[in-house]
């Protein structure tokens, strides 16, 4: 299992990291062709747009990958003795919000696909560009499912991340 997750979080990695690079090329090129030759690419703004909100949706995903996400850990000091208690159910209520933000957002995925919406600047289907929906929270889900199984391994992650 552990194997799954170090290349999802790889790939997840990559595509938020090519998303920030591409976007940020996209961007720089856009306004040097405009101040230079008083042109600009107008897909250059819009797919920066969506590059961003995909490598954020990553990013929320690759949060939970460290456990890294807000907590009361007021409970940490007063239970210490039922710390594990504590992360299962904290980590029981953030997946069961995932999955249920999963689930709305397959749906609106679905009625975009259905009415066919088109981003005309870039000529895209909007049902593609949405596809990080669903599945940043079907990430952050299972990984959430994952530190209710193993307890141990959120804290062990939530320690390493105030370490760093």
């Amino acid at each position: 299992m552990n194997k799954f997750f170090d290349i999802l979080t790889k790939v997840e990695k990559g595509v938020a990291g090519t998303g920030i690079i591409l976007l940020t090329i996209f961007i720089i090129v856009d306004v040097l062709s405009r101040e230079l030759f008083r042109v600009g690419f107008p897909w250059a703004q819009k797919s920066s747009v969506y590059l961003m909100i995909w490598a954020g949706f990553l990013g929320a995903a690759l949060t939970s990958e460290k456990a890294a996400h807000l907590r009361p850990e007021i409970a940490d000091k007063l239970w210490a003795k039922q710390i594990h208690l504590f992360v299962r159910i904290q980590n029981l209520l953030i997946m069961c919000f995932s999955f249920m933000m999963a689930f709305y957002a397959v749906k609106y995925v679905k009625e975009t696909h259905e009415f066919g919406d088109m981003n005309v600047i870039i000529n895209i289907k909007m049902w593609v560009l949405q596809l990080i929906l669903p599945y940043t929270f079907l990430s952050m889900g299972i990984r959430h499912l994952r530190f209710i199984i193993d307890p141990a391994l959120a804290i062990k992650r939530k320690e390493e991340e105030q370490l760093a």
